[in-house]
């Protein structure tokens, strides 16, 4: 009986497997999209706008805090500021390159980064939506916090041979972790609910379909086909190429009449008779 894998052949295989297994692919592929078409649909509604909506006044009146909780909040809203996420993504970079190889590097390196890019240069002055004078949609404290943890997690749930049931507790932690800081947020008003739902779909959908494009290059990188060097020029292309195949019999028939042909031209062998 084969023995389990353990110590650095198994570090090895988990720094060789893809981020997102392929059997999951398509779920991932998904869940990009429909986050994608969320952030949009919000980015369409609030597009130009400066005040709360509906759903935007009764989560806010529900997550007003005071006191001691203001004060907790201030500090987990700070979490996505620029020096924290810094820290934060060279931290994650390092493991990530430790647990999961160039693969884990690469996500790290252009997931977070690019979907923060989305948020602050790309969405906020498209879609315009303020709270107070600045550009509020969609929360770059969030969206910062949201794709460090979305690539965190995909570092951690793509190793192979993790149980269920870890996979559901590091699925709830990271949500965790990122309604806290959505809530600190709301709570602190600097941002309605609806601009951190928006940032939760950006990191979701940016980071995601980094992790699906990073598979497939170094799947591409790993096996890029046969070498066209290996091919040697003096054969003949009949010798590397099937022939076609003509109906069945006339083959025969027509080898047979080319063999009569050239007896016939040549005539009777020397000695022969």
């Amino acid at each position: 009986m084969p023995r389990p894998t353990t110590g650095p052949a198994r570090s090895l295989t988990a720094r060789d497997a893809r981020l997102v297994p392929p059997d999951r692919r398509l779920a991932v592929g998904a869940l990009a999209a429909l986050a994608a078409v969320v952030t949009a649909v919000l980015a369409w509604r609030y597009a130009g706008d400066s005040g709360a909506g509906r759903t935007d006044r009764e989560l806010g009146d529900l997550l007003e805090q005071r006191g001691t909780g203001r004060a907790v909040s201030e500090v987990v809203a700070s979490v996505g500021g620029p020096v924290p996420t810094a820290v934060v993504l060279l931290v994650l970079a390092a493991v990530a390159w430790r647990v999961r190889g160039g693969r884990g590097l690469a996500l790290v390196l252009a997931g977070p980064p690019a979907a923060m890019v989305t948020t602050s240069l790309a969405l906020k002055p498209l879609v315009g939506r303020t709270r107070g004078d600045e550009l509020a949609f969609p929360s770059g404290h969030a969206t910062s916090v949201a794709s460090l943890t979305v690539a965190a997690a995909v570092l951690v749930l793509g190793l192979p041979g993790l149980s269920r049931a870890r996979r559901a507790l590091v699925a709830l932690a990271a949500g965790a972790v990122v309604t806290a800081v959505a809530v600190a947020l709301i709570a602190r008003d600097y941002h309605y609910p609806t601009d951190t739902a928006g940032a939760v779909g950006v990191a979701l959908a940016v980071v995601l379909a980094a992790a699906l494009a990073v598979d497939a290059f170094a799947d591409v990188v790993a096996d890029p086909g046969p070498d066209p060097r290996e091919f040697d020029p003096r054969e003949r292309p009949t010798d590397v190429l099937p022939r076609a195949q003509a109906p069945e019999g006339q083959p025969r028939a027509r080898a047979s009449s080319r063999a009569s042909s050239s007896e016939a031209a040549a005539g009777p062998e020397p000695g022969s008779g």
